[in-house]
């Protein structure tokens, strides 16, 4: 039985190259190639199709770049030239990347919302909570300054 059309697999050759380990998250999980060029704000067929049309030499040099900026995983340039090349291996070998996903197949982008600290996001959650308790009390006459009426 073959997949409906929004079921299918961007591009099978690339995931070899997509879902292989960058690092580890702080959490101890591994962090995949196809995560680590979300998190960088590039969709990551069109990047890693991008990289199979270069040279490997090219393509060891951009995707060690990339690798070098990753937030929260600082990397010398040497040690993610290294990652590079292992990673550039698993890239289709003839440069031809097959065929580029057709517009209907394409997920829009969203717009990328910059990452908040969990300390802000922890401190939002509380007004956000308190917020709702006020308005709660106020709407069911439950404020105690407000006397009886």
């Amino acid at each position: 039985m073959t997949l409906r059309a929004s079921f299918q697999p961007l591009r099978p050759d690339l995931d070899n190259f997509l879902f292989a380990a960058v690092g580890t998250e702080l959490n101890g999980v591994p962090l995949s190639m196809v995560s680590a060029l979300t998190r960088l704000g590039l969709d990551p067929w069109n990047e890693a199709g991008r990289l199979a049309s270069l040279s490997k030499r090219e393509a060891v040099e951009q995707l060690a770049r990339l690798i070098a900026e990753l937030p929260d995983a600082r990397r010398p340039l040497a040690e993610a030239r290294k990652l590079a090349g292992a990673l550039v291996e698993e890239l289709p070998k003839d440069g031809t990347a097959g065929p580029s996903p057709s517009k209907s197949k394409q997920i829009p982008r969203l717009s990328r919302w910059p990452a908040m600290p969990r300390q802000s996001q922890f401190f939002i959650f509380c007004i956000v909570v308190a917020v709702a308790a006020l308005v709660s009390i106020i709407l069911h006459r439950g404020f105690p300054f407000g006397g009886t009426s």
